[in-house]
């Protein structure tokens, strides 16, 4: 068992590195044996849960619910996510040299790739979640599934850091944080995401969203090698935003699928 005041402390971390929740955190302390990226997914589990808050709010309509919905998760992570996929997409599509590419990612200005790309992201996120609360009967399956999705799509960065080895070009904050995690904290770390898939599609369902992670960071895996012998920070964040387009898309598909089969 991890011990408790570890799993407190590295969840602190998390939150204030990965949320704009007001927290403080005295750094100077010694750093516990769990790494804060562990608790990654519980973080979003957390974001999934303040931002279902619209889904109460039956006037507003799908439209409106979906968007506050979106909205309010960005706000709460400050867009941390999003960031690293503008980055990304500046840094990789754009640069010739594994240096430029780091480099790139560096500046603060947005690119064309990063602008395209992002609007595409979020435009998918909206449209597909419209459409889950759409053909969806019930919105306890939708707040499940929604947390699920936040959840889960956090699993993946850290199955990279697994994969990969670090790269940077000067100083980074990330690097502090990113820690590659032994099998125990790994299975604490997937814990909600799977429960959550249990509850929500079963047990067929959960192996078939696993697969797709595993999926997921084999060819996310393979394009970094190729681009930049590794990952980064921006690249993470690049990846969780991936996999919330794609777990969002095969939501649908199994809501669909199911409500079928119920009728």
């Amino acid at each position: 068992m991890l011990p408790w005041a570890d799993i407190k402390e590295s969840a602190r971390r998390s939150l204030v590195t990965y949320t704009r929740i007001p927290l403080s955190v005295d750094w100077g302390q010694p750093t516990p044996s769990l790494p804060p990226i562990a608790c990654l997914p519980w973080v979003g589990l957390l974001v999934g849960i303040l931002s279902a808050w619209p889904l109460v709010i039956d006037f507003l309509g799908y439209e409106l619910q979906a968007l506050f919905m979106l909205l309010t998760a960005v706000l709460i992570t400050g867009a941390f996510h999003e960031d690293g996929l503008i980055d990304a997409a500046d840094g990789l599509v754009g640069g010739w040299t594994v240096e430029k590419r780091l480099e790139i990612m560096k500046d603060s200005r947005i690119g064309s790739y990063g602008s395209i790309t992002i609007w595409f992201a979020l435009s998918l996120k909206f449209l597909l979640l419209f459409r889950i609360l759409n053909e969806s009967n019930s919105v306890c399956w939708v707040i499940v599934i929604w947390l699920f999705i936040h959840s889960a799509a956090r699993v993946l960065p850290l199955y990279i850091t697994r994969k990969l080895p670090y790269v940077t070009s000067g100083v980074s904050k990330a690097a502090n944080m990113i820690q590659t995690l032994s099998f125990k904290q790994l299975c604490f770390a997937i814990t909600p995401a799977f429960l959550l898939a249990l509850f929500s599609f079963g047990l067929l369902g959960a192996m078939v969203f696993g697969g797709l992670i595993f999926a997921l960071n084999s060819l996310i895996g393979i394009y970094l090698k190729q681009k930049m012998d590794g990952f980064n920070g921006d690249t993470l964040g690049a990846s969780e935003q991936i996999a919330e387009v794609i777990l969002l898309l095969m939501s649908l598909f199994f809501i669909i699928s199911l409500q079928g089969v119920m009728l």
